[in-house]
């Protein structure tokens, strides 16, 4: 049986094993591997694909565009104001926190969640640029008006999309429930049973 130190020592060594692992920079030394990579130097492109394919807390964070798009819409409603900026990403992990309902939803919930907070975003933004309009033309107010309008189109939207999906999972559940209690009376397996009875559903991930 291995100890502590042991198991330690193994995970500390098995990657010097493979020459082509690399260990995860610091900053600075990342940051030149990527304006390397920029510059179109084909060595530094070949080691960033590496870091993140052996690292992939760096590209799960960079490559996050949910996260860029909400951050982008807040600092263009904080609009420089700092204070403003973070209370309004306060309000944004409550809101996310508040719309979640399970503590593992699905990639799909996740995505829904992420159009309803990103939309209603947009929403303010375009009730901010009325609100500023001052002495624009009547074009500009026009363009305004009409943003304000789609990105409400849009919020309902996604709200509507939101909660049809889990109308549907409840739904689905309520049906592998039922799948349940007819296997048993049946006397067969319930894979069985949903594979002659509701095909699609069985081969559904």
């Amino acid at each position: 049986m291995e100890t502590e130190g042991e198991k330690m020592e193994y995970r500390t060594v098995e990657p010097q094993r493979d020459p082509k692992f690399l260990r995860l920079p610091d900053r600075e030394s990342f940051d030149k591997i990527v304006a390397r990579a920029n510059d179109g130097e084909a060595e530094a492109l070949s080691a960033l694909h590496r870091l993140l394919d052996q690292h992939p807390q760096i590209w799960k964070q960079v490559g996050d565009l949910n996260r860029h798009a909400v951050t982008t819409l807040i600092n263009m409603i904080a609009d420089g104001n700092t204070l403003l900026q973070q209370a309004i990403a306060k309000s944004i992990e409550q809101l996310v926190s508040d719309l979640t309902e399970t503590e593992t939803p699905s990639m799909i919930e996740q995505l829904l969640i992420s159009q309803v907070v990103c939309t209603w975003l947009e929403c303010q933004l375009a009730i901010s640029f009325l609100a500023d309009l001052g002495g624009e033309t009547l074009v500009r107010s026009r363009f305004h008006l009409k943003l304000q309008e789609s990105s409400q189109r849009r919020f309902s939207s996604s709200v509507l999309a939101l909660q049809h999906y889990r109308r549907r999972e409840v739904e689905l559940a309520r049906l592998k429930c039922k799948v349940v209690l007819d296997a048993r009376k049946a006397k067969i397996g319930y894979e069985e049973k949903l594979a002659v009875d509701h095909p699609w559903l069985h081969s559904r991930p």
